[in-house]
């Protein structure tokens, strides 16, 4: 079992979800999470084809749609830029946090709406439909556009989305506004204050403050008896909050014994993680986005899984934080 589905299962220490639930709740982006079919190994930057009839932005705040010319639907993937961000540019195995809207072509009514539940959205580019993957990879943070994706591209080689009265030859379009983005090896602030002498730790670090890290715990070093947190380094970002937030991290564990060991640095990328639910990462309440973090947990039940879960150690780089959207999503593939 791995380190994530054990800590998942810590009882009173429990993640609301699991760690390997990229995006948490709102990893799913809208509805009923139907498989797309489509590989994304066809995703990655393309020149966006921004050529003929393109849908219009109407309404505003929840009510926000897209209505549609009197033109037959795009055979091709269409990205029709409304405004150009000035953020980082989108990789391809970024996690990605948008609010979005999407329609069937012609059709008025939403099958899914970021903007009616009032919170953006995080997902991975790697596990949504290839149309997504290819017309956002190398879109800069701050971007506005409008996605019109080809059936092939979408839910159409897996025969639709039902739920989501998506037909398997149906052209699904999008209008998206781009909010932020973490990169699958983006660490903490290389500028944040290092306040804690790391050489006195339990733990051995590879790897400097700003880049990813690994961790050994030391021999002989005695197993915790409470769950502790150490500043390591301290960003200057907001702290995060109480709760109602989702925080975005990247983090290396290891069990006490170092029997196993695991990491999201370039190993899938960021976990989007709810905060308030008295998860082992509620220690991260009052720190400051850019910080790096050593939390050391003791053992304790399993939880419904009736496995013990050993001691372990958890360095944690805080990436940002937003709302927690509520569960959603019709872009997982």
């Amino acid at each position: 079992m791995k380190i994530r589905q054990l800590i998942a299962g810590m009882g009173t220490l429990a993640l609301a979800v699991s760690l390997a639930a990229c995006g948490g709740q709102g990893a799913k982006a809208g509805g009923s999470g139907d498989k797309a079919g489509a590989s994304t190994q066809q995703s990655g930057a393309v020149t966006p084809d921004s050529s003929g009839p393109q849908p219009k932005v109407s309404g505003s705040g929840a009510a926000l749609h897209l209505t549609f010319p009197n033109a037959e639907a795009p055979k091709n993937l269409k990205v029709w830029v409304q405004q150009q961000g000035t953020g980082r540019k989108l990789e391809a195995t970024d996690l990605v946090i948008a609010h979005y809207v999407g329609q069937v072509w012609k059709n008025d009514k939403p099958f899914d709406s970021s903007f009616s539940r009032g919170a953006p959205t995080p997902f991975s580019l790697q596990n949504v439909i290839p149309g997504w993957t290819q017309a956002l990879t190398g879109l800069p943070v701050g971007t506005k556009v409008i996605v019109s994706v080809p059936p092939e591209l979408g839910y159409g080689p897996n025969g639709g989305n039902k739920d989501a009265g998506i037909g398997a030859n149906d052209v699904i379009d999008f209008y998206v506004e781009i909010v932020n983005a973490f990169g699958a090896n983006q660490s903490g602030e290389k500028s944040a204050k290092v306040e804690t002498d790391v050489a006195a730790l339990p733990v051995e670090l590879t790897g400097a403050v700003g880049e990813p890290v690994s961790l050994k715990v030391k021999a002989g070093a005695a197993e915790p008896t409470k769950l502790t947190h150490t500043v390591i380094a301290r960003g200057s970002g907001p702290v995060v909050a109480k709760k109602d937030v989702t925080v975005y991290v990247q983090y290396a564990a290891n069990f006490w014994d170092n029997s196993r060991t695991e990491t999201t640095y370039g190993q899938g990328g960021p976990r989007a993680l709810p905060i308030g639910h008295g998860a082992i990462f509620d220690s991260l309440i009052g720190i400051p986005v850019g910080s790096r973090v050593l939390i050391m947990s003791p053992s304790a039940a399993g939880g419904n899984s009736g496995q013990r879960v050993p001691s372990m150690a958890v360095v944690v780089d805080i990436l940002g934080q937003m709302p927690t959207p509520p569960a959603a999503n019709q872009l997982n593939k």
